[in-house]
C-alpha cells in the first residue's frame, strides 16, 4: 500500500480531519437550535390548529393575525351570501308575479 510522506507523521487525516470538523459543526448547531427553542419565550397567543381558523371554535376571541383576517373574510363572505338570498328571492317574487299577470 502506498503511503504518503506528508501524511505519515500527521495523526488525522485530511479528510478525516474535515469529516470530523462538519460532524461537530452540525451538532452544535443542532444542539443550538434545541436549545433556542426550549428557552424561547413564550408571548402572548399560540395557534392551537396550526392556522386553520375554520376548524377553530375560538377564532372569534382570538387575538392572532390570521383570525382577525379570517374574521373580515368570514363577514364578508356572510354579507355576499346574505345580498345574493335577497337576489334570489327577488327574482322569485318577479317571477311569480310574472305568472299571476
Amino acid at each position: 500500500m502506498k503511503t504518503n510522506d506528508h501524511m505519515a507523521g500527521s495523526k488525522l487525516p485530511r479528510r478525516r480531519f474535515f469529516t470530523k470538523l462538519m460532524q461537530g459543526v452540525i451538532t452544535l448547531g443542532l444542539a443550538g437550535t434545541a436549545g433556542y427553542l426550549l428557552m424561547k419565550e413564550k408571548n402572548g397567543e399560540s395557534c392551537s390548529l396550526d392556522f386553520t381558523c375554520t376548524l377553530c371554535d375560538k377564532t372569534a376571541l382570538c387575538g392572532l393575525p390570521a383570525a382577525e383576517s379570517y374574521r373580515k373574510y368570514d363577514r364578508l363572505r356572510k354579507q355576499r351570501e346574505r345580498i345574493q338570498a335577497q337576489e334570489q328571492q327577488m327574482l322569485k317574487e318577479k317571477r311569480e308575479s310574472n305568472k299571476s299577470n
